[in-house]
């Protein structure tokens, strides 16, 4: 107990003790005469302070030991529900690494190596891995498949038509009667517009217009029965383009990322309602909602400049994204 807290019960208990005791003692005595006042006093205080630092003495003496309770360890228990969570983070997972664009290459660095070894080994270290220790296992695998997003893929395996200016060809298709994706390049800055054409006198549909920096754009393509994708381009400078199978396209699993630069057509193989959208840069962008045969269905958002937005999507489909900057695509499914 505090000393500041002990004094005044102690003196409490001296003065009570003290002023019974002088009183028996004038009871018993008698009355002090005049002159014994000053001895009176110093009695009065003899029987106050004794009792007083006795007791202050007593109150302040530490309590015998007594045995303290042992602490609860507290352990969560491994509930089934744990255990059904711990399952369902690893097939999200599955699906994502079956999903991932990524695929190593001859000219491919020892970074990306580790990453991509990493991101597989993840995989099976949760499987093997008590369900307490699944989301650890998997954050790192998730991070090593983000680092892998973030690596521009490789278009020089492309048999590539270029051009300059304004010019009218026509590109074999990898597979008549399905999706594919235009591959747009050009090395300068410069106001471009692409068309396509069902053939040769066929209707004339929008692809791609804007202006295009060193980078790419890559949009999916509706599927024709034509063997051959009937393409103008109105441009200023040189140009190249190719067409890639639709499997190639990139693909945005649950609790999956994806970065780019410039036009891309996304497909999104998540489940969930939302995805995270965030752009980069001062150029304008729109995030539009496509047909599973790559036609128009919607806008989902649009803007300019730095933003970063919660967009609303059907689950599963097929997202295009359009902009001469810098963006990311998240899908919180995880």
């Amino acid at each position: 107990m505090d000393r500041t807290r002990r004094w005044p019960k102690a003196l409490l208990h001296g003065w009570l003790s003290g002023t019974l005791t002088f009183l028996v003692l004038l009871i018993v005595v008698g009355a002090l005469p005049t002159g014994a006042w000053a001895a009176g006093l110093a009695l009065y205080a003899g029987l106050v302070l004794p009792p007083a630092v006795v007791s202050y003495r007593v109150r302040g003496r530490p309590a015998g030991p007594r045995e303290l309770p042992r602490p609860q360890r507290s352990t969560p228990p491994m509930t089934a529900e744990v255990t059904a969570q711990a399952e369902r983070a690893i097939t999200r997972y599955g699906e994502l690494l079956h999903a991932h664009p990524y695929s190593p290459g001859e000219a491919a660095g020892s970074d990306e190596l580790t990453d991509y070894s990493a991101a597989l080994d993840a995989y099976e270290q949760a499987k093997r891995a008590a369900p307490g220790q699944v989301p650890a296992i998997l954050a790192e695998g998730r991070a090593a498949l983000d680092r892998l997003a973030a690596v521009p893929r490789a278009t020089s395996g492309l048999t590539w038509s270029k051009g300059e200016g304004t010019m009218k060809l026509a590109v074999p298709r990898p597979a008549p009667g399905v999706p594919a994706v235009l591959v747009f390049e050009t090395d300068v800055a410069q106001r471009f517009s692409v068309h396509t054409r069902s053939g040769p006198r066929g209707r004339r549909e929008l692809l791609l217009d804007g202006v295009l920096g060193p980078t790419s754009a890559q949009v999916g393509v509706a599927p024709q029965d034509a063997e051959s994708l009937f393409v103008e381009v109105s441009a200023c400078g040189p140009w190249r383009l190719a067409l890639r199978p639709i499997s190639e396209a990139r693909r945005l699993a649950d609790g999956g990322l994806l970065r780019g630069h410039g036009a891309e057509t996304v497909l999104k193989r998540g489940a969930s309602r939302t995805v995270e959208f965030e752009h980069l840069g001062d150029a304008p962008f729109a995030v539009r909602q496509l047909t599973r045969s790559f036609r128009p269905a919607g806008l989902l958002a649009e803007g300019r400049g730095s933003a970063r937005l919660t967009v609303s999507v059907p689950g599963r489909g097929v997202l295009r994204v359009d902009t001469t900057g810098e963006w990311r695509l998240v899908d919180p499914g995880a």
